[in-house]
């Protein structure tokens, strides 16, 4: 195997720090240390973490909401990181629409299996401190039905607290996503430097049994404009509504 000297795409971290953002009602991170637990001279500088599932930039399934939905160990390694489409969403304190996501997700980009929805929102939260609901985005449920039978999108992401719309009261769409079995990406942040509409995500929850989701560390290879385009860095072809060439194969998408 030949490994070419200079890299045909730039890492981009796109997480938030574990103690950056404490959603209201959800315990902060808690950080105890630095202990010493081994014998001799040279002693150890360990540190006990305690905190929520949910902290930071974080993965979720479909437990989330479901008591007897599947948990976050118990999806496939590969699904937490492939070719990612990034989209704009502008609205904020309203609901992005289905017919909104028509427009902005071109026919050939929906056979993807990742999709970041780029609002700037999260970042915002950090700088001012302040969570304003008028400020938030959110899907309408249509744009929720529209991702899920019209699309390939098998993990969601967004740069904010979430995506559930701004007129529910009982996180109807949390829920139907759950119901899919469609991953949400929560916490995302630095989206603004990405520089490319299709780029690589990597979103890999700890590696824990029985819970809805983890923390994890979100990154993005983003091409480097010396690439024709982002599909030749990532080697990917997008032909006919499916990826052709895709190093990274995918299971084909179930029935519903």
């Amino acid at each position: 195997m030949v490994l070419s000297p200079f890299p045909i795409f730039r890492l981009v971290d796109v997480s938030q720090y574990l103690e950056g953002f404490v959603f209201p009602g959800n315990p902060a991170l808690s950080k105890n240390g630095p202990h010493n637990r081994v014998t001799g001279n040279n002693r150890e500088f360990v540190y006990d973490l305690s905190l929520c599932t949910q902290s930071g930039t974080h993965i979720q399934g479909p437990h989330y909401f479901l008591e007897r939905g599947k948990t976050i160990d118990l999806f496939p390694i590969e699904t937490f990181e492939g070719p990612c489409l990034i989209i704009d969403l502008e609205k904020r304190g309203v609901d992005t629409t289905a017919e909104d996501l028509q427009a902005l997700i071109h026919p050939d980009e929906r056979a993807l299996t990742i999709l970041i929805l780029r609002t700037g929102h999260m970042d915002e939260v950090l700088v001012n401190g302040v969570l304003d609901p008028e400020r938030r985005p959110g899907l309408s449920p249509d744009a929720a039905i529209f991702l899920a039978d019209q699309t390939s999108f098998r993990l969601i992401g967004i740069d904010s607290v979430g995506l559930e719309s701004r007129k529910s009261q009982n996180f109807e769409v949390n829920l139907f996503f759950c119901l899919k079995e469609i991953l949400l990406l929560e916490g995302l942040v630095n989206l603004y430097t990405v520089r490319n509409r299709i780029a690589f995500l990597h979103a890999f929850p700890l590696k824990t049994r029985g819970v809805e989701g983890t923390p994890c560390r979100a990154v993005i290879r983003d091409p480097v404009p010396e690439c024709k385009d982002s599909s030749e860095a990532l080697g990917i072809r997008i032909e006919g509504g499916r990826e052709s060439n895709d190093p990274f194969p995918r299971p084909p998408r179930r029935s519903r």
